[in-house]
């Protein structure tokens, strides 16, 4: 049986230990994973968002991270999922699904109405697995700006 719940304290290392294996999954060279303390900050002492997480009899098995946002496309409230992520032995389960299906859930009971996530190019088994849930992909580039280009123009002002 899965347990979808929010993060609690005694969950922070393990979820850690799990963000660091999908950055490295991913190949991420942005920076490091966050630790314990920049998830409890993050998630519980001053949240920015939402963290559920999957707990099993195995113990914690995934996790999803979202926040509220608001989408002119649809000119409604819904959720940006940061991460989805299901350790590998314990996919094809329904881990993910039960992931998303809370997220949802989370997302209607804060007036929204959809979920919107981004997936790598090449993660084709992801793919499939948004599309069996009913979600559309969406012909779009995903853009970042981080760390010195972020501070720079952080630092503009209006002309």
């Amino acid at each position: 049986m899965t347990v979808i719940r929010p993060l609690a304290e005694a969950d922070l290392h393990a979820v850690a230990t799990m963000i660091g294996d999908l950055n490295e999954h991913e190949g991420s060279d942005r920076g490091t994973a966050p630790d314990a303390a920049a998830l409890c900050l993050a998630f519980l002492t001053d949240p920015t968002g939402y963290l559920l997480v999957a707990e099993t009899l195995r113990g914690l098995d995934g996790y999803v991270t979202l926040h509220v946002t608001y989408e002119t496309e649809f000119a409604a409230r819904g959720c940006y999922l940061g991460d989805l992520y299901v350790r590998p032995e314990a996919r094809r389960a329904g881990i993910g699904r039960a992931l998303l299906a809370a997220a949802a859930r989370l997302a209607r009971a804060e007036g929204g109405t959809f979920l919107w996530w981004t997936a790598r190019p090449e993660n084709s088994a992801g793919h499939a697995f948004y599309r069996a849930l009913g979600a559309e992909g969406e012909p779009l580039r995903a853009f970042a700006l981080t760390f010195d280009a972020f501070d720079r123009l952080a630092t503009e002002t209006a002309p």
